[in-house]
């Protein structure tokens, strides 16, 4: 069950999950995670606080800038949406499941695809291109970490 950092500054178990998997992507292409951790799901004005929580957790976690949006696909039909990746992505299936197909910018590293189902996080290393096929109403969270020094300063591009 997610919580919210305490007022000690003691990490969520979800957070320093999240932390700890960026930490081992670093560097690497693309990978999953399955989380130990389930999420909770909250709506509205709870919603909003708690990922600004987890955004300044996750900040103080990895010394990086962190933000998070939430996301849901139509109702009436997958919503695809596509960006490029500046800075470190995750991508969290709330409820649904999407198939995700990666590309290297540069071109120089194999094509990456997956089905992401609920509860599970896809890592979008820095310079990668991605296109995501979302079922009817399914949920995700994009959690954007970074840049890094040396790494353009630009956001990646609004989802389509």
């Amino acid at each position: 069950m997610h919580s919210a950092p305490s007022a000690d500054g003691v990490s969520s178990p979800q957070a320093r999950e999240l932390a700890q998997f960026l930490a081992r992507c670093r560097g690497q292409g693309p990978a999953i995670l399955w989380p130990e951790q389930e999420r909770a799901t909250h709506e509205g004005q709870e919603a909003a606080a708690v990922l600004a929580a987890e955004a300044r957790e996750l900040a103080r976690l990895t010394g990086l800038q962190s933000d998070i949006e939430r996301h849901r696909a139509d109702e009436d039909g997958a919503r695809p949406l596509s960006a490029g990746s500046f800075g470190h992505l995750l991508v969290q299936q709330e409820n649904g499941a999407g198939t995700w197909r990666l590309h290297a910018v540069s071109g120089a590293e194999e094509p990456f695809s997956c089905r992401l189902r609920s509860g599970e996080v896809l890592y979008v290393p820095p310079g990668w291109g991605w296109r995501a096929d979302l079922t009817p109403g399914a949920r995700l969270l994009l959690t954007r970490i970074g840049p890094e020094a040396g790494e353009p300063a630009a956001g990646s591009q609004a989802p389509s």
